[in-house]
């Protein structure tokens, strides 16, 4: 992109998301949902050791937010073990992460040069950033996801479901979606497996929004149909071989 659409946007980013959602449907739920899913994946994968989190394209800050302030993770902040680290080429929106986080320990960056030198990541994830990407800068991309990255590491690509036409006619008309290209998840798959990547896991999400499903039985309905290519969004886990 020559321009970056999230610089003119960044300040209103939350504002401008919420009008462009159903009535009801608050863009601060998704943002929960994904920590509360990175949450688990850090506490599943983290050892002994320092373990360094990339969230590459991570606007203005509101999922990394929603980590330094886990209890869950505050232990392993503490002592330094867990390192956190964000990337976006939108430096307005980095701006608002700045004065959103207020935390030195978190490291953000508008280029990958700008990260410690020899930095690489134990576990990386990217939101709603690949579908932004011209398809033909994808395989770049990826490729340099790749290059910064531990051996054994892992990936979580999540995205928007073009096969959900409710997604289709939310991106066409979000004005920050201006220049969406989405992914299919045969698309993501092949696109990283082609760079190396190792397939893992991944399932279809938010058939409903995140706050509904805090009903018992609605979650319960959203879970049994994880696997059926009906969900508004998806997420789709890999590791570097």
């Amino acid at each position: 992109m020559t321009q970056n659409v999230f610089d003119q946007i960044a300040r209103d980013y939350e504002k401008i998301h919420n009008q462009s959602l159903p009535p009801g449907v608050q863009s601060e739920s998704f943002i929960i949902q994904r920590a509360a899913y990175a949450t688990q994946w850090i506490l599943s994968n983290i050892g002994n050791g320092e373990f360094s989190y990339l969230d590459f394209g991570c606007g203005n800050g509101r999922m990394l937010k929603c980590l330094l302030d886990s209890p869950d993770l505050k232990p392993l902040l503490d002592t330094g073990q867990l390192r956190l680290f964000g990337f976006d080429t939108s430096e307005d929106s980095l701006n608002e992460a700045r004065t959103l986080l207020s935390d030195d320990s978190v490291i953000l960056a508008k280029s990958q040069q700008d990260f410690p030198h020899g930095r690489c990541f134990d576990f990386v994830i990217t939101c709603h950033v690949f579908h932004h990407i011209p398809p033909k800068e994808r395989p770049k991309t990826a490729a340099a996801l790749y290059h910064r990255m531990k051996s054994g590491s892992k990936l979580v690509i999540w995205e928007h479901n073009p096969l959900n036409p409710f997604t289709r006619l939310l991106v066409k008309t979000c004005p920050f979606d201006k220049d969406a290209r989405l992914l299919t998840a045969d698309a993501t798959r092949n696109l990283f497996l082609k760079n190396s990547f190792r397939f893992l896991e991944s399932a279809y999400i938010n058939f409903l929004p995140p706050q509904w499903v805090k009903n018992d039985r609605l979650a319960a309905i959203e879970k049994k149909i994880l696997s059926f290519p009906i969900g508004t969004q998806y997420w789709m886990m890999f590791q570097r071989g």
